[in-house]
């Protein structure tokens, strides 16, 4: 019989390996930064270019190895920081397994130069694919600079699997920030497309905080901490009036490893309840402090979940060091659940989250309607949507116009929506009540509509229209704004600038992580700018990457609806409220504003004299 069972080849092996390790370039990132710090080094800089594809290169002042032991370090299984079963149990630094730079070479162009301290010449080694193309004494700083070319070259279907630049840029931010979030006494630098973004230099926790967050952030910290005999917790949380609307600046590590913790996670969100609207989430970087025995970090491949042996201890002490740091302060805003003040609100962006819609499409036309539009699958709106014909709306008109109303021509498309050209009649009383609905007159009742839901919806999906069709107009500003972003959000909008112009934002880099807005949308007001931007990156961190740039135009065309919608208290003359009514039902979906809420009411003929106790007839 024919034995099936056999050895894989090295190269395969490590290539499988790789796949473990290596799933994309921000992968690579975190396993060369956290080498770099176990290697004792205090200053560590960070470069890439095209996301990380084409270039991540890690350099650092740290003890740096000799010539065998820089050839040892690419072999799998290879480490110097576990000998026995024992040291299992009681793993302090970042890398352990000693397989990051076998699995890098297998599928990468690796270059390494390394010289230790009290030597004078160091090592400079060449892999592709873990064949060592040439190994040579060089003269080289002390520490170690590790280049990683063209990743994934020899495994182009992989490579083709990463995702677009923006992601992948994302990703290998969250990487660099958490390591520096762990390490503020040690210097980092960071460089994308040999600009840089990121300079930070030895400091305390809150300076690197706001370092990397942005000055927002200052004097909006509030240091907590507290110990027992079991674990040490410590760290900073942001003050209720610095929650952000989108998730992603909140950190847990332990023993200076960054995690993972939706039971962590509870525990503050509890502490913070009723101080915050629910619809943001506040900042925290907290530090779990603790013997290695008492947490287990080996039940995720990545290390970003652990296990305590006692984790309702952790979560009690999170809770309380949480409770008593906002009991600490004064004045604290206290938020519920109230009736909307839409009058408090004119001018601002609404911060409601929006309905989750799924199967969203660009591109998808609907019969005689020019141009495109968005399809949004299953998604349902819990308002009813009115699918009668617009014949059986609006009735022939029993009066005229007044004739002082001037007569405006308005578009007259072959079809409107789901009616009927033919079928629609311009005719029959509109008013406006309180500057804020439309009231108009139907066959079987009467139709009223809110000004600003009813914009919003037009506007987002006039802008969704927009992902896939010529770039639109952009109105130029009589005094260009500066606007300065976190420098991490300046890269994500750097990444994103042919989205923007293609929308009609013209934005200009400066420097020091400032735009020049020259540029904006015509239904955008440019004292709603910086608000405006907010919004983009609030929807972006929240977008899945498996489909980000249609989630990125909707982010985008969210923002822009409901911060240049007409506002409630505007006053409306009777063709503009026709035009508005006219093309809210050329809508794709008519009945729901973007944040899902109803654009329009209807009250029908047997509604009314069922109310009046009267007999339809």
């Amino acid at each position: 019989m024919q034995h099936l069972i056999k050895l894989l080849p090295d190269n395969l092996a490590n290539q499988i390996a790789a796949g473990e390790v290596v799933q994309r370039p921000a992968s690579v990132v975190k396993e060369l930064m956290e080498n770099a710090v176990d290697s004792g080094a205090d200053e560590i800089s960070l470069s890439i270019k095209d996301a990380g594809k084409a270039l991540v290169q890690v350099s650092d002042n740290g003890c740096g190895m000799t010539s065998q032991d820089a050839r040892m370090s690419f072999e799998r299984h290879a480490t110097s920081k576990i000998s026995t079963t024992d040291d299992l149990f009681n793993i302090r630094t970042l890398g352990f397994r000693g397989e990051a730079l076998a699995s890098i070479a297998a599928v990468a162009q690796v270059n390494l130069k390394t010289r230790p301290h009290d030597q004078e010449l160091g090592t400079e080694i060449e892999i592709a694919g873990n064949d060592i193309k040439r190994q040579e004494p060089v003269l080289a700083p002390a520490g170690s600079c590790l280049t990683v070319k063209n990743l994934f070259f020899n495994v182009p279907a992989r490579r083709n699997f990463l995702k677009s630049n923006p992601v992948e840029t994302r990703h290998i931010l969250n990487e660099f920030i958490r390591v520096a979030l762990a390490y503020p006494r040690i210097a980092f630098s960071f460089h994308h497309n040999d600009s840089l973004v990121y300079d930070l230099p030895r400091t305390t926790l809150e300076e690197r905080i706001v370092a990397l967050f942005g000055k927002d952030l200052e004097g909006n910290l509030v240091e907590v901490g507290d110990q027992t005999p079991y674990v040490n917790i410590f760290g900073f949380i942001g003050r209720p009036e610095a929650a952000r609307k989108a998730r992603g600046e909140q950190f847990f590590f332990v023993n200076r490893r960054f995690i993972k913790s939706n039971y962590l996670n509870h525990a503050i969100s509890q502490a913070f309840e009723g101080m915050i609207p629910k619809d943001k989430f506040p900042f925290y970087c907290l530090y779990i402090d603790i013997e290695p025995q008492h947490v287990d970090i080996n039940i995720h491949p990545t290390k970003t979940e652990v296990k305590f042996d006692d984790e309702r201890t952790v979560y009690g002490l999170m809770h309380s060091i949480v409770k008593r740091g906002l009991g600490g302060l004064h004045d604290l805003p206290r938020f519920q659940e109230e009736e909307e003040d839409e009058s408090a609100i004119a001018g601002i962006i609404r911060n409601t989250p929006p309905p989750k819609m799924e199967g969203l499409t660009i591109g998808q036309s609907r019969p005689g309607f020019q141009g495109n539009s968005t399809s949004y699958g299953n998604y349902q709106p819990q308002t009813r949507q009115d699918t009668r014909g617009w014949e059986q709306l609006f009735e022939t008109p029993a009066f005229n116009r007044e004739k002082s109303e001037p007569q405006t021509e308005r578009p007259q498309p072959e079809t409107v929506g789901m009616f009927r050209q033919s079928e629609i009649s311009d005719e029959g009383f509109i008013v406006q009540l309180q500057n804020r609905y439309i009231l108009s007159q139907i066959k079987s009742g009467l139709v009223i509509i809110d000004q600003n839901f009813a914009h919003q919806r037009i506007l987002f999906e006039t802008f969704m229209q927009a992902g896939s069709r010529p770039p639109l107009a952009s109105q130029q500003m009589l005094f260009p704004k500066s606007i300065t972003f976190a420098p991490g959000d300046f890269v994500v909008i750097q990444e994103m600038q042919h989205e923007l112009r293609h929308l009609g934002f013209d934005l200009k880099e400066f420097d020091n992580h400032t735009m020049i807005l020259h540029g904006l949308p015509s239904e955008i007001s440019p004292s709603h700018a910086e608000a405006l931007f907010e919004e983009i990156i609030a929807g972006i961190r929240e977008a899945d990457e498996s489909d980000f740039k249609q989630k990125l135009y909707e982010s985008l065309a969210r923002a822009i609806a409901v911060n240049g919608a007409v506002q409630v208290g505007k006053k409306l003359n009777p063709s503009e409220m026709r035009r508005l009514v006219d093309e809210l039902f050329q809508c794709e979906l008519p009945a729901v504003s973007p944040s899902g809420k109803p654009t329009y009411k209807m009250l029908g003929l047997d509604e009314l004299a069922q109310h009046f106790q009267r007999q339809q007839g």
